[in-house]
């Protein structure tokens, strides 16, 4: 079983750390979020066999604001541009590691699998080597 380390606070953001999680063998985990002051910048790294990305979305004004609606906080349906910044970043990742994943919690109605279709259109345009994310239609109709 892999685990992982995601770093919220700017701090962590260091080359000591990411030497720290490979000794270890402990996955770092990137994080997309708002840029506010003292939050993790968007680094990818990989520090295993796996890269992994997760999607907070960049809801500023909501970041916070401590809710019992989780909703609140990750209102935020991602742009083309806004993933498109993180297409080098995951294709470098991709020549890095065996594997890399990209996690959305952006997590107001449909956002999250939304963002995921155009990260994955992105990618698929620019050479990316990607699988999974979208299933391909049926060889032939189904009732499910």
């Amino acid at each position: 079983m892999r685990l992982w380390a995601e770093f919220r606070h700017e701090s962590w953001n260091r080359p000591p750390v990411f030497e720290y999680l490979r000794r270890l063998d402990l996955g770092y985990c990137a994080v997309d979020e708002p840029e506010l002051p003292g939050l993790m910048p968007g680094t990818a790294a990989a520090t295993t066999d796996t890269g992994y990305v997760r999607f907070h979305g960049r809801n500023a004004k909501t970041w916070n604001i401590r809710s019992e609606k989780s909703s609140e906080r990750f209102d935020w349906m991602y742009s083309e541009a806004e993933l498109g910044e993180w297409v080098e970043e995951l294709g470098r990742l991709a020549r890095e590691a065996d594997d890399v994943y990209a996690m959305f919690n952006n997590n107001r109605d449909d956002f999250a699998p939304r963002s995921a279709a155009i990260l994955r259109g992105l990618l698929d345009r620019a050479g990316v080597p990607v699988r999974g994310g979208l299933e391909p239609p049926p060889a032939r109709p189904t009732l499910f």
